[in-house]
């Protein structure tokens, strides 16, 4: 057996408390506050050095707590620093959740920093479940950190799109019901939200006159911009009346709505090249699946990262990213409603999800298994089929990844 020294590691923005402990769960020191920054580090290195040298521990087990970015600088100091190089070193972020859940086992603990320097020790130390060791892949961070910062563009996107849909029935109540264009988004859709302060200003305008209008801003793609004017006109009669004096501020509040929805969807497609680009200096064959653009094969191999971490298990790379579900059986009793287990990395469950969208609709085998999940389902058969889908995927992308093979369609079964 082994004889680590076990660290644990309570991160914050100014300080590190750090518990040490041997495989026994006995503190060798005294619980221990480092400044976060580089000497605070030295410091720490220097007694982790010490206790090493002097109790004979054959390696350093240290994890802490991934809050926020506390923890990075920290930990790729600890990775690259020479006097630690003289053991074995892994290092360890554990999701929060992991440690207060660990935290219960004690009953009532206090909420200080140096009690949870040693539940994240003493969780090291038990071993069980533990995280694939930290590792500093530049590339893949680097990339990483463009994907992460994608999802919190799109998921703002969204915000910002029901909120200004929740304004827009303020002034045209019918509008979604009646939908007078495909997207409520759309240059033509903007142009009359924001350039008619009021449904009697739109249903005063002459029929040919505002056919015009919508073919202009539509810049003529319309198949026929008559129709759109009528049901924009069936709008303005069906929908109810604002009061005049709340007009401006309604449209003050889509105005500024539809220009801030503007400029995310610019930055949306900027940080879109720049994944592109990043992605070109990874090797990698998963763009070679039908339907898996560069964006998100991305978002999957950043979080992946070397397929190495996971032993080319897909079994192991499902659970990472939450692609599991949660058994519920008692005796003879055996749920059918099995939930997914809300763990796991959300990033990489949302890549894959949304490259499971997209493959489906462009892969013949894909799009009959979705098919048939989704009959298969007697609730939530879209989110359901969607995610067993991306569950499917992921065995394909652990063995592209692993083989460095680009993908071939399975051959049809001979009868």
């Amino acid at each position: 057996m082994s004889n680590p020294l076990v660290v644990g590691v309570d991160p914050h923005r100014r300080t590190n408390v750090a518990s040490l402990m041997d495989r026994d769960g006995q503190e060798v020191v005294p619980r221990g506050r480092f400044d976060n920054n580089r000497p605070g580090t030295a410091a720490l290195i220097q007694t982790i050095a010490q206790q090493m040298q002097t109790r004979h521990f054959e390696a350093v087990h240290l994890a802490t707590e991934a809050t926020g970015w506390y923890w990075w600088h920290f930990f790729q100091t600890l990775e690259r620093d020479a006097t630690l190089a003289q053991w074995p070193l892994k290092l360890y972020a554990f999701n929060p959740r992991l440690t207060a859940n660990y935290k219960k086992t004690f009953g009532d603990l206090d909420h200080t920093d140096p009690i949870d320097a040693f539940v994240v020790a003493d969780r090291l130390r038990i071993g069980r479940d533990l995280p694939a060791p930290f590792r500093l892949d530049e590339p893949y961070f680097g990339l990483r950190l463009l994907t992460r910062y994608r999802y919190h563009l799109v998921h703002a996107l969204a915000r910002e799109k029901n909120y200004c849909l929740a304004t827009l029935y303020l002034k045209a109540s019918a509008y979604t019901a009646l939908e007078p264009f495909s997207d409520v988004f759309g240059a033509a859709s903007r142009a009359v939200l924001q350039e008619f302060a009021s449904l009697d200003e739109l249903a005063a305008l002459p029929f040919a006159q505002l056919v015009e209008f919508l073919d202009v801003k539509g810049k003529r793609r319309f198949a026929d911009p008559e129709v759109n004017a009528r049901t924009l006109q069936q709008v303005a009669q069906d929908s109810y009346r604002l009061p005049e004096t709340l007009r401006p501020p309604v449209n003050l509040r889509l105005t500024s709505s539809f220009q801030l929805i503007a400029s995310v969807e610019a930055q949306v497609k900027r940080v879109d090249t720049a994944i592109a680009e990043a992605l070109h200096g990874i090797p990698h064959t998963l763009t070679t699946i039908p339907g898996l653009g560069p964006v998100f094969a991305a978002g999957i191999l950043a979080e992946i990262g070397g397929i190495d971490r996971f032993q080319s298990d897909d079994a192991k790379v499902a659970k990472f990213a939450g692609l599991k579900w949660r058994q519920h059986q008692s005796a003879d009793f055996r749920a059918e409603d099995t939930p997914l287990t809300q763990t796991g990395n959300p990033y990489l469950r949302y890549y894959f999800c949304e490259a499971a969208n997209t493959v489906r609709q462009a892969s013949p085998e894909y799009r009959a298994y979705y098919d048939r999940k989704y009959q298969e389902a007697l609730k939530h058969q879209h989110k359901r089929a969607i995610v067993l889908t991306a569950r499917k995927l992921v065995r394909l992308v652990v063995r592209l990844l692993t083989t460095n093979q680009p993908y071939q369609p399975r051959r049809p079964a001979t009868p």
